[in-house]
């Protein structure tokens, strides 16, 4: 029952409920966060578990006598430290969700909790003070070398020239070269319309807003694009251009496409999907890993070093991270 349940995670759910609301009908007229920004709908989820996390920590032996009494207990240095650390163990896993209870959680959900626990405090009035969530190089794998991803992002522009590249690799390369340049989000690099691209003469920018890496605020562009980055879009945007012209109807305005027709299942009834209609996020980062394992096959041919050569990340996230790695070695190197 509610009126069971420690104090401290009872302020927080009303907190999260406040900012957060699960009822449809005042979600629109939720309020800002005191840092001035809405909270969105994937916030919502994650503010959320971390009460949840929370709930299941006030119970554990682990976590300081009495931490459960009150927000400013709970969120006091000693306790987030000691929750971070048996967080970062697996100790507060959903117990519905079996197959992963005890399993050390990634540096990226890590970094999730550490974020919430600061929003949360913010909201309830509570100083919270948190250590830095170090992003190992492990975890950035197969970027195995920060000389090679700076080497990969200046190549860009010979490869996307004259590399045998089809609509699927040059999609692939397009989107690596926009996430290098912007640190965009998988979601918001699938938002990208075609309108926000500037690619004429002189600075070629991305517009619009998106959520940059490790700030957690909404950026307002525009981006700086790479000549590297511009070459790998120009290439994409010729294959783009042809896939929509086999639509029925005006231009979608998409940027990213579908590069083959696609059979699927819709209520038992097979459906044909014909190739140029806009991609998902899902659909995105899917096609993306598929797009870099066909690139590493023909780009390791090509490679000249420094060093052997290492796969190119598969996943969007990772080249976000590894561009974000690569500048704080750099920043740590002074």
């Amino acid at each position: 029952m509610t009126e069971q349940r420690p104090l401290a995670i009872r302020r927080l759910e009303n907190v999260v409920e406040r900012v957060a609301p699960r009822d449809p009908d005042r979600w629109e007229a939720r309020p800002p966060l005191r840092r001035g920004r809405l909270v969105s709908g994937p916030r919502a989820r994650q503010l959320r578990a971390t009460v949840r996390q929370l709930a299941l920590a006030v119970e554990h032996e682990g976590m300081p006598d009495g931490c459960g009494r009150s927000v400013q207990r709970l969120l006091a240095p000693r306790s987030v430290d000691a929750f971070l650390e048996l967080a970062s163990a697996g100790a507060f896993r959903d117990p519905d969700k079996v197959a992963l209870l005890g399993k050390p959680l990634p540096w990226s959900t890590l970094g999730m909790l550490r974020d919430c626990l600061v929003i949360l405090g913010e909201e309830a009035g509570v100083d919270v003070v948190v250590p830095r969530v170090y992003r190992q190089r492990l975890d950035l794998a197969p970027v195995a070398d920060e000389r090679q991803l700076e080497a990969v992002y200046g190549r860009l522009v010979a490869w996307s020239g004259d590399a045998p590249l089809d609509a699927l690799m040059a999609r692939a390369m397009a989107c690596a070269g926009l996430v290098l340049d912007s640190r965009m989000r998988s979601g918001d690099v699938a938002s990208r319309r075609v309108e926000h691209l500037h690619l004429g003469e002189g600075d070629a920018w991305v517009e619009g807003a998106w959520t940059s890496q490790g700030s957690g605020h909404r950026r307002e562009g525009p981006a700086v694009l790479s000549s590297g980055t511009v070459a790998a879009l120009r290439r994409w945007l010729r294959f783009r251009d042809r896939l929509v012209a086999g639509l029925e109807g005006a231009d979608h305005g998409m940027l990213w496409v579908t590069v083959q027709r696609m059979g699927r299942l819709v209520g038992g009834v097979g459906q044909t999907y014909e190739a140029g209609l806009p991609l998902r996020p899902q659909g995105l980062r899917m096609g993306f890993s598929s797009g870099m394992e066909r690139l590493n096959d023909v780009l390791a041919s090509r490679w000249e070093g420094p060093g052997p050569w290492a796969p190119l990340p598969l996943r969007v996230e990772q080249w976000r991270r590894g561009v974000e790695w690569a500048q704080e070695q750099a920043a740590e190197r002074g």
